[in-house]
């Protein structure tokens, strides 16, 4: 496959950044540098110190519409290097280092609608600029290059002098924005129709005063409806002039020029016919007489503020009958003018950031169709207003019936009582939060059944308050308690089918204890916030009515430790943030069941070890904000690194900037420059001791199995006869039987036959046999055995080849010969029924041999001698005597 696109000359060294930009992105396998990015729609590459963009860096991009390069150090871009963005629609390059730009730059760049090239260093065009803001432009060239679907054009702040539209580089033919604020322009010719939809013009910050206005048609401008004129310098002869070319325009800027009005700059600008919006912002108008606006009378928008305002004339607004908004704003008005009053079509009318400290009766007489009112700030109730907010008095009556729009915001309404909103019953939007304290009554919303937005401060939270608001979408409480306050109610205090949108918030150190049906009916809830409200953990049924929530954002609360069964309910959430909450651990989300999660912020909590397998179980997670967590900078972190770099799917905002807090050599650092690397050798390290011990442990219990096997067996059961051994003598057991006679079952006809008929009948030994003598009801054979042999003087073996294949015979024998070994005197009497080589005896025998090899006797020696075989039997159990010599004709070297 072609490489799309590398990334090594544009960021000479990866930075963690690179991957938070790169959608739908993969590395080259045989080039780390270069990057496979064939479906990526937007790339932002911003801030990485690119120098140069070759011609083949970009190749292969055909699904490319938005490309942000903006922030480098840009100074050289070769001809064709954008050829293959044939589908971008936007292109950013502001804030580099171009100085010029060539012919074919910007080849293959039909669909572009907006190209940003603004704080460059560009002194010259060849060919092609748009958003050309703060460079050193001083003239454009003309060389005709057609930009059908372009829609923006900037030029602010550069050097023009002159514009001709006929000299554009460009034909523009669907241009609707020409910005050329802060050029010092002297001439500004159009002579033909170059900008058939132009809709706004502007002109703003022109330093000369002179300007040449070369328009000889005013058809050349028949769209244009915005003209900025603000803070300009020009004549009023020139401003007049200008004004007759543009008569299609509605909406006019004349911000900062107020020294003109006095010359009858007003009257030229409202002679224009279509003018209906006019900003008159900054012109330090102290009192607005009653001539400043006699030619204004089409106007339908007036805005008036930050002009310093003390008073307007009674009649000054007479003739704006159509008015229907009207902003004063940030004046010093100290009571609202006469002059609004029977403007029977004002619908919008703001005083925010005046010094009216009172509200009359008649302040808005007759504003019937008054639909958004905004006063913020203090005021005093005067008894006119108390009827509408306080309803104290019912002799008043203050009717609004159009008003839509109430803002009150940071006054004194200390009560709502019920009934206070009864006349304005058309409201839409409330907005009565405030510094101060208010108490609500059960119905004082009672008539709002139009209410959508309801912004309200309070001290309380009652049941059923809200129960009057049933079109009532998006509610914000703001409590404020002087000690802590339980709402502990287990009724719902909102019983609103059609809230989306839900935000309590605590402004003062107290905060909620609520009980788990306290959101009850909300069944259709979308978006809650919860704001410095939680005292404790809430119930993890707390949630259950609300199973249809979408983002859910609970900050900065004194107590809270999320439990998985609290977001159970969940199963639509797409966005959770839980921001500030001294959060230690993401345990929860394992069996928390947000599968459909694509948004999760966890700022400002105190996470040190992210375990990244927890977003495993977050299979919609698309974005993730850890920022400001302290986190710990050692391997125990390794994998989320190692994740956060890697994975394609989850955006990690901000994670380059994610500081150590500890181990403290690491404090200050960057998460992501932790080296990884040698938490992984360390691990290697591990596996490979680990794998050479267990082979190193194979080997030698191989070797101990085939060369030492006997021999630990041996070991191990002359520890079990040293053991048993012990106990007996602590116990002192007397010895009962002459000898135990320990025999294979095959040869039972000869000790049955032979030794028993003569050493019990003749010579009259008492011997122990196994099957005649153990104790029955032990669970452990070698019990018996073990007793059988301590319990007596001797121990006879009757040996023969099944008798060395035999389990417990090898056990007898064992025992006995650690009692041999233990008692130092011989205990052990070997009798062998058959011939047996050397090499057929077991190490055991071979011991034996070696001590005591003069008590072997041998029964197929004695078979013409059995009186002499006999008497050496007798001799060996005799207590202290041996059996005789290897020499004599009954024993035998085994």
């Amino acid at each position: 496959m072609k490489p799309l696109f590398s990334l090594l000359f544009l960021l000479h060294l990866p930075q963690p950044s690179l991957f938070y930009s790169l959608k739908n992105c993969s590395t080259d396998s045989y080039d780390q540098s270069k990057f496979i990015c064939s479906r990526a729609t937007s790339l932002s590459l911003i801030y990485n110190g690119i120098h140069r963009i070759r011609q083949t860096d970009l190749c292969g991009f055909t699904r490319l519409k938005d490309l942000d390069l903006g922030h480098n150090n840009i100074s050289n871009i070769e001809d064709g290097a954008f050829s293959d963005l044939s589908a971008l629609t936007s292109l950013t390059m502001s804030f580099n280092q171009l100085t010029n730009l060539t012919q074919h730059m910007f080849k293959g760049l039909f669909n572009v609608s907006r190209l940003d090239l603004s704080q460059n260093k560009i002194g010259s065009i060849s060919k092609f600029n748009l958003y050309l803001d703060n460079n050193k432009l001083t003239s454009l060239q003309s060389y005709g290059l057609s930009l059908p679907l372009l829609k923006v054009l900037h030029l602010a702040g550069n050097n023009l002098s002159l514009f001709e539209a006929e000299n554009l580089p460009f034909v523009l033919l669907n241009l609707t924005k020409l910005d050329l604020r802060s050029n010092p322009l002297r001439k500004f010719s159009v002579h033909s129709d170059v900008f058939p939809r132009l809709r706004s013009l502007d002109l703003s910050f022109m330093s000369e005063s002179v300007i040449e206005w070369d328009v000889p048609d005013k058809l050349f401008f028949q769209s244009l409806i915005i003209l900025d004129l603000d803070w300009t310098n020009m004549t009023i002869e020139t401003y007049q002039l200008l004004f007759q070319i543009v008569d299609s325009v509605k909406s006019l800027d004349l911000r900062g020029i107020g020294r003109f009005f006095d010359k009858g700059l007003l009257d030229f600008a409202c002679g224009i016919p279509s003018l209906r919006m006019l900003y008159l912002q900054y012109n330090d108008i102290t009192v607005l007489n009653n001539s400043l606006l006699q030619s204004c009378a089409n106007l339908t928008e007036l805005d008036l503020s930050q002009n310093s305002m003390t008073d307007l004339a009674e009649s000054s607004l007479q003739m704006l009958t159509r008015l229907t908004r009207l902003t004063l704003e940030e004046n010093k008005l100290s009571r609202i003018p006469v002059a609004i009053r029977n403007m029977t079509n004002m619908k919008f009318l703001h005083f925010d950031f005046n010094k009216i400290k009172d509200l009359g009766c008649s302040d808005f007489l007759n504003l019937f169709s008054l639909m958004e009112l905004t006063k913020s700030k203090k005021f005093k109730s005067s008894e006119c207003w108390k009827n509408l907010l306080l309803k104290l008095d019912n002799s008043f009556d203050i009717a609004l019936p159009s008003l839509h729009y109430l803002h009150l915001t940071d006054n004194n309404i200390a009560w709502l009582h019920k009934g206070t909103f009864v006349n304005v019953s058309s409201l839409s939007y409330l907005n009565l939060k405030s510094s101060a304290v208010t108490s609500v009554d059960r119905g004082a919303f009672e008539g709002l059944h139009n209410l959508k937005d309801l912004y309200v401060s309070t001290n309380m939270l009652e049941e059923n308050v809200f129960d009057d608001l049933p079109l009532l979408e998006n509610l914000s409480i703001f409590l404020q308690f002087p000690t802590h306050y339980q709402l502990s109610t287990s009724n719902s205090i909102f019983n609103l089918s059609s809230l989306q949108n839900l935000e309590i918030t605590v402004t003062s150190a107290a905060c909620l204890d609520f009980s788990k049906d306290v959101f009850k009916g909300l069944e259709n809830l979308r978006t809650l916030k919860l704001h410095k409200v939680l005292c404790f953990t809430p119930d993890q049924d707390t949630f259950h009515y609300t199973p249809h929530l979408i983002k859910l954002q609970i900050e900065n609360n004194l107590e809270f430790e999320p439990v998985p069964e609290l977001f159970i309910p969940l199963t639509e959430l797409e966005l959770l943030r839980l921001f500030e909450n001294k959060i230690k651990s993401l345990n929860f989300l394992f069996e928390a069941n947000l599968t459909k999660l694509k948004i999760l912020k966890l700022n400002y909590n105190e996470l040190t070890v992210i375990n990244e397998t927890v977003f495993e179980k977050l299979p919609s997670l698309k974005y993730l904000d850890l920022s400001g967590n302290p986190f710990v900078c050692d391997c125990s972190n390794a994998g989320f690194i190692e994740w956060t770099i890697r994975n394609k799917q989850v955006q990690v905002d901000g994670a380059y900037e994610y500081r150590c807090s500890s181990p403290s050599n690491e404090e200050g650092h960057f998460l992501l420059d932790f080296n990884v690397r040698s938490c992984w050798e360390f691990t290697g390290f591990l596996y490979f001791i680990s794998s050479s011990a267990l082979v190193l442990l194979t080997l030698l219990s191989s070797f101990i199995f085939h060369f030492l096997r006997w021999q630990l067996v041996y070991g191990y059961y002359l520890l079990q006869a040293f053991l048993y051994n012990s106990k007996k003598r602590r116990q002192g057991c007397p010895h009962i039987y002459d000898a135990f006679v320990s025999y294979n079952v095959h040869d039972e006809y000869w000790v049955y036959g032979e030794l028993l008929h003569e050493l019990e009948e003749r010579q009259g030994w008492k011997l122990c046999l196994h099957h005649r003598d153990f104790i029955p009801g032990r669970t452990a054979i070698i019990e018996n055995i073990t007793d059988a042999i301590y319990s007596s003087r001797k121990t006879l073996c009757v040996i023969s080849r099944r008798y060395l294949q035999s389990e417990w015979c090898s056990r007898e024998i064992q025992l006995a010969s650690f009692r041999l070994f233990d008692e130092h005197k011989d205990v052990l009497i070997l009798l062998f029924l058959e011939e047996i080589s050397s090499n057929q005896l077991s190490p055991f025998y071979r011991m034996r041999k070696l001590v005591k090899s003069r008590t072997y006797l041998s029964w197929t020696q004695a078979r013409s001698h059995k009186g002499l075989f006999w008497e050496k039997v007798r001799r060996a159990l005799e207590c202290g005597h041996e059996p005789g010599d290897n020499h004599n004709p009954l024993t035998a070297n085994a």
